[in-house]
């Protein structure tokens, strides 16, 4: 983790790469809650405005990507950011385009008029400012148990003033095992990712709901490796 100190020149080349640049931080995990004490980097700020949209327009949500990690202190770069959405009816989600445009958003590979036909079929839409490509943030609605697991029982984390619903992090570390598995690797951007979330929060984790998520997702085997890196 980085101690930067944060100077205007850093941010604005983190802008351009999408390597957050982590400021001295100070973070407590308590009773679904995630205090983040550091000044908030350009992703953060622009993870913060877009997810004001779906607060104003009522909409549950969860961030169940990488994006976790990079909050609670891994440097590393990302073009997007995952969010899982609650199932919306064709009027909310057409509003929630409306919306989205109004506030300078636009749809990357498909138009937003076409998010409900999108979504509604199973498929995720790329949203990011008008005129710019990252970061991007990729949407769908929840269609499965782990997704459904995460948006119902995500935890809050206040970085600086702001809330941000993300994925429980024994979830989120058991869920980035599972995909390191079917990466085949111990040494990709997953499994670090679940290596950060577990050597920071490793006394503050719910044990028996990680084990209970090992169990679920069948990668106890990675937990093992985890552990003894």
């Amino acid at each position: 983790m980085s101690n930067g100190s944060g100077s205007g020149d850093a941010r604005e080349e983190s802008r351009h790469t999408n390597t957050p640049v982590i400021q001295l931080q100070s973070m407590e995990l308590n009773e679904g809650e995630l205090q983040v004490s550091r000044e908030l980097s350009a992703l953060d700020e622009e993870v913060v405005e877009f997810v004001s949209v779906l607060n104003d327009c009522g909409i549950n949500y969860v961030i169940v990507s990488g994006y976790v990690a990079i909050l609670t202190g891994r440097s590393r770069a990302t073009e997007d950011v995952d969010i899982v959405l609650e199932r919306l009816t064709q009027q909310r989600t057409e509003y929630l385009a409306k919306t989205l445009k109004q506030r300078g958003y636009w749809g990357m590979a498909m138009p937003l008029d076409k998010m409900y036909e999108m979504m509604s079929n199973g498929d995720r839409i790329r949203v990011a400012e008008e005129g710019e490509l990252i970061p991007n943030f990729e949407l769908w609605f929840a269609k499965n148990e782990v997704e459904r697991e995460a948006l119902n029982k995500a935890i809050t984390a206040v970085p600086g003033d702001s809330q941000l619903n993300i994925s429980p992090l024994e979830l989120r570390i058991a869920y980035k095992l599972r995909l390191a598995q079917h990466a085949g690797s111990t040494s990709g951007k997953d499994f670090e990712d679940a290596l950060h979330l577990y050597e920071t929060f490793e006394e503050s984790l719910n044990t028996e709901q990680l084990e209970e998520y090992l169990r679920d997702l069948e990668v106890e085997d990675y937990y093992d490796q985890l552990r003894r890196a």
